[in-house]
């Protein structure tokens, strides 16, 4: 099994010339890329950065951060990816859990870097534009990469290093760090390669954030494939969406907000998106209207379900079913095994609502100094992911939401995403979140928290209850409806924060 690094060097020694990396102005062939990781790590190294060391990097995305990942990954360094979006106590927290040696911020995070590397004692701090890393090449990659040496002349960096520690988001509590492997990081990268319609010299956008294991997934993906990776900057819907017409892209990864911004952009319906043979969709369900909306554009939209513990990829639906079974999220990748389970660890049948448990070669290797933890994530060689879902009798999955969501109402379940769904069917209702709130009577009723459609009025409680009878059990129907004039709130993954809904903060 190779490491991280060595695939890079292999795709540079095959594809030297082959476009890598395009971002803004900036395009790398596989050829300059390579070039730039080696001084990176060889930047590291001088700094007396190596094996099993950490590297924390707070940066949006950006190619710097690219190579600064396959860097560490050639020095046998382990990065820890930090979301920009935290609040700096998070921050500080997760720092003061990692201890990294070396913190690296992109110029616009340079000052909340500094005032963090002092609060935690970070002894080094680099800033991307002022570090010791050089800038992409000034010279002609043939006479560089040449002087480079053999193809694997890696430090000795072997496959079951870690590589990345990944900060769970936090939804329900604080944050624990998932450590991911090399050889997991490879194998999400083939596992995908292996069910979706992926082809040697793609085009694919990665407008997901570095910061997650998602798209650091993806990073690794292209490499692997021989692909070619757009990165932006932000998400700007109608940049997006002449970049995709500029440089003719195939494919990419989004949450369902980032689709509806897509959708609603002014420039969609005359977009060229004549390239895109597909788009993969996941971080929370994807409404039914979204997918057949751009199914209307001859691009299927195909809802996938992950975690940062199985690196990203675990279900997804097949091109052939994108519309048929909308609301699903597919079937195991090719490397992925899959169970619904009871509370014992027992398999259970089609139809049957229980825990996704899912069993793979890239799941995380355990929670970062957290025994306790990774022993409580784990069933045998099962991960336990605390989601509640069925398999269809065609093996398809179907979410129900999250154990710790479970609405218990006079001694009934509700799973919150099952509501979500009915009241999202509403043509007024662009958003809906139901969380449980106490209750005297019955323990806990559901509230629904909605936001509107633009220019549309928000249906009030009676119509709503009206809309639900018959497509829910009278007592899944919310019993409050709340309407929020911001779009609710979610962490980058596009995962609902509940805990915010319940106690009254849309």
């Amino acid at each position: 099994m190779p490491t991280v690094g060595a695939l890079l060097e292999r795709r540079a020694l095959l594809d030297r010339d082959t476009p890598a990396l395009i971002a803004g102005s900036l395009r790398l062939s596989f050829g300059q890329l390579q070039v730039w990781v080696e001084a990176v790590a060889g930047a590291l190294a001088a700094e007396g950065v190596g094996r099993g060391d950490r590297v924390a990097v707070l940066s949006p995305n950006s190619p710097e951060g690219v190579a600064l990942y396959y860097g560490a990954a050639r020095n046998g360094a382990i990065l820890c990816t930090l979301n920009v979006r935290l609040a700096d106590d998070e921050l500080a927290a997760i720092l003061t859990d990692a201890e990294p040696a070396l913190l690296v911020a992109h110029p616009d995070c340079s000052d909340r870097a500094i005032a963090l590397a002092g609060r935690v004692r970070v002894a080094r701090v680099w800033r991307f534009d002022a570090a010791p890393m050089p800038p992409p090449l000034e010279r002609p990659v043939e006479t560089v990469y040449a002087a480079a040496g053999t193809v694997c002349r890696q430090s000795p960096v072997a496959a079951a290093d870690p590589l990345l520690l990944v900060y769970t988001s936090g939804t329900t509590g604080r944050p624990k760090g998932a450590v991911m492997t090399h050889a997991g990081m490879v194998w999400a990268s083939a596992t995908m390669a292996h069910t979706l319609d992926y082809r040697y010299r793609d085009v694919g956008l990665i407008p997901v954030p570095l910061f997650h294991v998602g798209g650091m997934s993806f990073a690794t993906f292209f490499v692997h494939a021989g692909a070619t990776a757009v990165l932006p900057p932000a998400w700007q819907p109608e940049a997006m969406l002449d970049l995709i017409a500029a440089e003719r892209v195939n494919h990419f990864f989004a949450v369902a907000a980032m689709l509806r911004g897509l959708l609603d952009a002014p420039g969609f319906a005359r977009a060229d998106l004549s390239s895109l043979r597909w788009i993969l969709a996941g971080g929370a369900p994807v409404p039914a209207d979204l997918i057949r909306a751009f199914g209307c554009r001859d691009i299927p939209v195909l809802q996938t379900y992950g975690a940062t513990e199985t690196a990203g990829p675990a279900t997804a639906v097949d091109l052939a079913h994108a519309e048929v079974k909308a609301g699903s999220a597919g079937l195991p990748f090719f490397h992925t095994d899959l169970r619904i389970a009871d509370d014992a660890g027992r398999a259970l049948p089609a139809d049957t609502v229980g825990e996704i448990h899912v069993r793979a070669p890239h799941l995380f290797a355990g929670y970062w100094r957290n025994p306790a933890e990774t022993a409580a994530a784990f069933a045998g060689d099962w991960y336990r992911s605390g989601d509640i879902g069925r398999l269809d009798r065609e093996g398809y999955l179907w979410i129900e939401g999250r154990r710790r969501d479970l609405i218990v109402s006079g001694g009934e379940n509700i799973f919150p995403a099952e509501v979500e769904a009915v009241l999202e069917a509403h043509p007024a209702i662009a958003e809906a979140g139901v969380v449980g709130r106490p209750d005297s009577a019955w323990g806990e009723v559901p509230v629904a928290v909605i936001v509107a459609v633009p220019g549309a009025a928000a249906p009030d409680p009676t119509e709503l209850a009206r809309f639900c009878a018959g497509r829910l059990a009278r007592y899944k129907i919310p019993k409050l409806v709340e309407t929020s004039e911001m779009p609710l709130p979610r962490n980058a993954a596009g995962k609902l924060l509940r805990h915010l809904l319940r106690s009254g903060r849309p």
